[in-house]
C-alpha cells in the first residue's frame, strides 16, 4: 500500500515538474525576439540547360505590420523617422546569365535587390531597385543571419529602379519568403512578405 501511495505521489511531482518546465519554455520562447532569430535562406532556379541560372539569398525577416506601414507610408514618427528614411536591402540576387530588368541590362554577377521607403514631401512613391555590388569575399553576401537592420552595400550601383507595387490580399505568412519561379524566356523575382505580394520579371537573353 505505501509502495503505491509513494509511486503516485512521485507520478504526481513529476507531472507538476513537466508542466512547470513546458510553461518555462513557452514564456522564454515568447520573449525571445524573432528578428535575432533570422537565418539566411536561399532559392535557386535552372534556365535552358544552366544549372543556378538565377539565385537569390534572403533573410527570414518577421512580419511587422506597423514597421512595414512606415515603409509603405513613408511615416514614422514613432521612430524618428528611422523605419522611413533609410533603404532596405532584402535579397541578394546572383545571376550567371545575362538578363534584364523593366528593360535595363542586367549583366552576370551580384544585384543587391533594395526597398526605398514612399517619399511624402517629394512626391516619391515606395520603390524597388537591383543594384550591382560586389562582395567582401569570394560568395560572399552583405546578409548576416539574425541582423534586420543590415545596410545596402555602400558600393552598391542602381541599374533598374521602378515602383514598388506590393499588393495586398496574399495569403498570411509570418516572416519573408523570396521564390524563384522559370516562365518561358522570364523569371519571376516573388516577395511574399506578412500578406503582400511583390514580384518582379526577370528577362534571361
Amino acid at each position: 500500500m505505501k509502495n503505491r501511495t509513494l509511486v503516485r505521489s512521485l507520478i504526481k511531482t513529476l507531472s507538476l515538474a513537466v508542466l512547470l518546465s513546458l510553461s518555462l519554455t513557452g514564456a522564454f520562447a515568447q520573449g525571445m525576439d524573432k528578428r535575432k532569430q533570422t537565418t539566411v535562406q536561399t532559392a535557386t532556379v535552372d534556365h535552358s540547360g544552366m544549372k543556378n541560372a538565377v539565385s537569390v539569398r534572403y533573410l527570414n525577416l518577421p512580419w511587422g505590420e506597423a514597421t512595414f506601414g512606415y515603409i509603405e507610408s513613408g511615416v514614422d514618427p514613432r521612430n524618428s523617422g528611422y523605419y522611413s528614411s533609410r533603404s532596405w536591402p532584402v535579397a541578394h540576387l546572383t545571376l550567371a546569365h545575362a538578363a534584364t530588368h523593366d528593360g535595363k541590362k542586367l549583366e552576370p554577377g551580384d544585384y543587391v535587390v533594395f526597398i526605398t521607403p514612399k517619399n511624402p514631401s517629394k512626391n516619391s512613391p515606395m520603390t524597388v531597385s537591383i543594384a550591382a555590388f560586389k562582395p567582401a569575399a569570394e560568395g560572399g553576401t552583405f546578409l548576416k543571419a539574425g541582423n534586420v537592420f543590415v545596410e545596402t552595400p555602400a558600393d552598391a550601383k542602381v541599374i533598374s529602379q521602378r515602383p514598388a507595387a506590393f499588393a495586398k490580399g496574399a495569403p498570411m505568412i509570418d516572416h519573408l519568403q523570396v521564390a524563384l519561379d522559370s516562365k518561358g524566356k522570364d523569371v519571376l523575382l516573388k516577395l511574399h512578405y506578412g500578406d503582400r505580394m511583390l514580384t518582379e520579371t526577370l528577362t534571361l537573353n
